[in-house]
């Protein structure tokens, strides 16, 4: 019987609770269990056939790209994406291998795992990346006449399943690990054949995988380049035509993998502008100091972990100051704006709790950065969010975030997480909100409040929940007597459908 191989499924285990299983959703309360229960777990998980092995549906929620786009992100049941990330981890070094040496043009997300369990080098992210390109542009500026700066249209979304089981043959062969991504793939996109899950790292490596072959292409013609994740950099010589070079990069991404380039993010610019572009994002411009200290911080914090203590210039910074410049703009820069709420929460900014107050309602495509922040700042003892209970409650009920679960789910987190404490009748307002995701919190919610009737009249039919929402219900309906808690849930076991049900309900027997 093929299966996985226990010491990958360990760390993925590990590597999902220490770090995350998406940057983009809440953490899932079943991280609780998966750490507690973490041999058990990954003993179960070790014997699955992973022949037969079927994931469940994914969440999937539309998440802001910019002010006015939107892109799809998906949240895996958390055993699924232990499943897919030990698949992935376990291929890992013949995927790096297949992607080249180190001087390769695919920059980000090197597999480099370590005793931290984090998946990929540390100095392999977005502003290591500007610095190497501004390194190189120091050495090399009577060698080119133009850069090509090109980005993938929904990348993601639009990866095509046959050229990527392609890459995962010629890397590691038609074995186990290959086999159950395919299959998982398919499944969880219901059977189309195109686009992989977005927020994970399993599918961050297996994206670097499907380009590969584009980058053979470009090697090839004879280009100079650079690539982080979807966004190209051609360097142009002066025997080059520059739009040649796009023309070949979009003719290859249509006929090979079916995608296409997204026109408001590509241009052709002279070289010298692209290396004062550079300049400007890595701080070597002096004369530039003063005016772009925020900027410079960018390239160090952008993708980077959080961290618990703030760079040492950041405090000289009126991080109040640029958001209000940047949301005054037409057109956001949400990686700046998110970036500089990531400063906020560093540095616990003074003006930020009256910031957020006075903007919380146009902050909605940075729903979690807010939260966090809010979360953080509610830790001084002068600092309060309490007023604002009846206006989130107003915001998650707006129309205008009706089709933005995660958007959604990251308020509620306010209310599940204490940083606001919400009273019934509030609560009972949530009571309209249908989605997984709501309904996830609203049950953490209704327990926060101990509402020992609510779940006592809803218990009899957990077996009509979904695989994701019986572990909510199970997990909330603690607030039951212990007694009562116990005896139910020896009676059900047999009523649940979801993963590792008979372990979870043991578990959380022993919770009470």
């Amino acid at each position: 019987m093929p299966h996985l191989e226990r010491q990958a499924l360990l760390w993925s285990l590990e590597h999902i609770t220490t770090h995350g299983d998406t940057d983009i959703f809440p953490y899932p309360f079943e991280f609780e269990f998966l750490m507690e229960k973490k041999e058990e777990i990954v003993t179960a998980l070790a014997s699955e056939n992973t022949a037969t092995f079927r994931p469940l549906s994914s969440l999937d929620s539309l998440v802001p790209k910019s002010r006015h786009g939107f892109r799809v992100a998906h949240q895996l049941y958390p055993t699924d994406a232990i499943f897919l990330l030990a698949a992935t981890f376990s291929i890992g070094a013949q995927i790096e291998a297949v992607r080249g040496d180190a001087d390769r043009p695919g920059f980000s997300y090197k597999f480099e795992p370590n005793e931290e369990f984090s998946m990929f080098a540390t100095d392999n992210r977005f502003g290591n990346w500007l610095l190497k390109q501004y390194v190189h542009t120091v050495f090399t500026e009577q060698q080119y006449t133009h850069v090509v700066e090109a980005d993938i249209s929904d990348f993601y979304q639009r990866i095509y399943h046959h050229r990527l089981e392609n890459g995962l043959l010629e890397a590691a062969g038609d074995i186990t690990e290959t086999r159950l991504i395919r299959s998982f793939l398919r499944d969880i996109r219901a059977r189309q054949s195109f686009g992989i899950p977005v927020g994970g790292n399993a599918t961050r490596l297996l994206a670097e995988l499907s380009l590969v072959d584009i980058d053979r292409a470009l090697l090839g013609e004879g280009y100079e380049f650079t690539r982080y994740v979807d966004d190209f950099r051609i360097f142009i010589k002066p025997d080059q035509d520059p739009y040649n070079a796009l023309a070949f990069l979009a003719d290859n991404l249509w006929s090979s993998e079916g995608l296409s380039l997204a026109s408001a993010k590509t241009r052709v610019i002279s070289f010298q502008q692209y290396r004062e572009q550079l300049e400007l994002s890595s701080g070597e411009d002096a004369t530039q100091a003063e005016a772009s200290a925020a900027e410079r911080l960018l390239s160090a914090l952008y993708d980077a972990e959080e961290s618990d203590i703030p760079p040492e210039d950041l405090v000289n910074i009126d991080l109040v100051a640029e958001i209000y410049a940047e949301t005054g703009k037409d057109f956001w820069d949400l990686g700046k704006i998110r970036i500089l709420l990531r400063c906020m929460k560093l540095t616990r900014d003074a003006n930020a709790a009256d910031f957020l107050k006075e903007n919380y309602s146009i902050l909605m495509p940075f729903a979690k950065e807010m939260v966090l922040l809010m979360e953080e700042l509610s830790l001084e003892e002068n600092i309060s969010f309490q007023d604002m209970e009846v206006s989130i409650v107003d915001l998650i009920l707006t129309p205008a975030i009706r089709h933005l679960h995660v958007t959604r789910a990251w308020l509620l987190e306010l209310f599940v997480r204490g940083v606001i404490s919400i009273s019934a009748a509030q609560a009972r307002r949530l009571d309209v909100l249908s989605e997984t995701l709501d309904q996830r919190a609203i049950f953490q919610i209704r327990a926060l409040l101990g509402e020992v009737h609510y779940f006592r009249q809803r218990k009899a039919r957990i077996n009509e929940l979904t695989p994701w929402l019986q572990p909510a219900f199970l997990y909330s309906a603690a607030c039951l007597p212990a007694e009562e808690y116990r005896t139910w849930l020896g009676n059900i076991k047999q009523s649940l459908s979801f993963p590792l049900a008979n372990l979870f309900v043991d578990w959380a027997r022993s919770r009470r």
